[in-house]
C-alpha cells in the first residue's frame, strides 16, 4: 500500500499531525493488491507487473492522469517463504520517473487446501519518492487473514506502517477483498482500501482516501491476472482508477 495518502482538516491537527500532513500527498498506490497465499515456489523465480492510471482529486493541480508501474521479482527460498524486490515507475505531467522500490519477505505456512483458514504474513522496507516528490522510508508488516466457504473467499490485510525516517510515525493501512469463484480459473469481487489511517486517532471518514474496485482474476497455467476499476469513495480519494497485475510464474 501506498504511504502518501491523507488529508486533515488543520485546525483540529494537534502539533505531531500537522507534520504528518505537511508531509502526505494524494495519490494512488503504487501496489494496489489484497495479498493473498500467491508465492515463489521453491527455488524457482517469479515475476509480477503492476500497471494503474489513475485521475488524483483537482486539489492536487496536476495536469494530467497519473500512470504508475510496479516491477517485482521473487525467489522461493524455501517451500513456504519467498524474498522479492520491487521498483517504481511512473509518468505524468508529460515526465518519466523512478520513485523508488522495495524489498520484502513473505510466508505462507502450509495449509489444507480445502480448508476454511488460511493465514499467513509480508514484512517490507519501501522507499518511495511518491506523486509530488515527498521522500519516505517505512517498513510494513501485513498479516494475511482469509477464510474460504465453499465458492466465496474473505480476505484481509491489515497492513501497519512505521516510518523510517526522523520523525517515526506508525500508520493503519488496512484492505479487504471478497471474491466469488465462478469457474476453476475465473474469480469476480469486490476489494477495498483505506490508507493511512493514524492509529494514534482515527478521523471521520470523510476525512480519510478509501476507493473501492471491482475486480476480476483469472489464471492460467500458474500464472494468475488480476484487472480492476476503482472508484474513490470520499472526497480526498482519486477520482478513479484503473489497475491491472500480472503475477507471471515460467516453471
Amino acid at each position: 500500500m501506498s504511504f502518501f495518502r491523507h488529508s486533515f482538516t488543520p485546525l483540529k491537527l494537534t502539533p505531531w499531525l500537522l507534520w504528518i500532513a505537511s508531509n502526505l500527498v494524494l495519490a494512488a498506490p503504487f501496489e494496489i493488491k489484497v495479498h493473498d497465499e500467491l508465492i515463489a515456489d521453491y527455488q524457482h523465480s517469479a515475476y509480477e507487473v503492476e500497471t494503474n492510471l489513475f485521475q488524483a482529486p483537482a486539489s492536487q493541480g496536476l495536469k494530467t492522469n497519473v500512470f504508475q508501474t510496479r516491477l517485482e521479482y521473487g525467489y522461493g527460498i524455501t517451500e513456504r517463504s519467498e524474498i522479492g524486490a520491487n521498483i517504481y515507475l511512473s509518468h505524468y505531467n508529460d515526465i518519466s520517473y523512478v520513485n523508488g522500490g522495495k524489498i520484502s519477505h513473505m510466508y505462507i505456512p502450509t495449509h489444507d487446501e480445502e480448508g476454511l483458514w488460511h493465514y499467513g504474513v509480508k514484512n517490507e522496507i519501501n522507499y518511495i519518492k511518491d506523486v509530488g516528490g515527498t521522500d519516505t522510508t517505512f517498513y510494513e508488516l501485513t498479516p494475511i487473514l482469509a477464510v474460504q466457504l465453499k465458492d466465496w473467499r474473505f480476505t484481509i490485510n491489515p497492513s501497519v506502517d512505521i516510518t523510517l525516517n526522523k520523525n517515526s510515525t506508525v500508520t493503519f493501512s488496512p484492505s479487504a477483498k471478497i471474491a466469488y469463484n465462478f469457474t476453476p480459473a475465473v474469480d469476480m469481487g469486490v476489494e477495498y482500501y483505506a490508507d493511512n489511517l493514524p492509529i494514534k486517532g482515527l478521523y471521520s471518514v470523510t476525512q480519510q482516501p478509501n476507493t473501492a474496485y471491482l475486480v476480476m482474476d483469472t489464471k492460467y497455467g500458474k500464472s494468475t491476472f488480476n484487472f480492476g476499476v476503482g472508484k474513490g469513495v470520499t472526497a480526498v480519494s482519486d477520482n478513479w482508477v484503473v489497475k491491472f497485475i500480472a503475477a507471471l510464474n515460467f516453471d
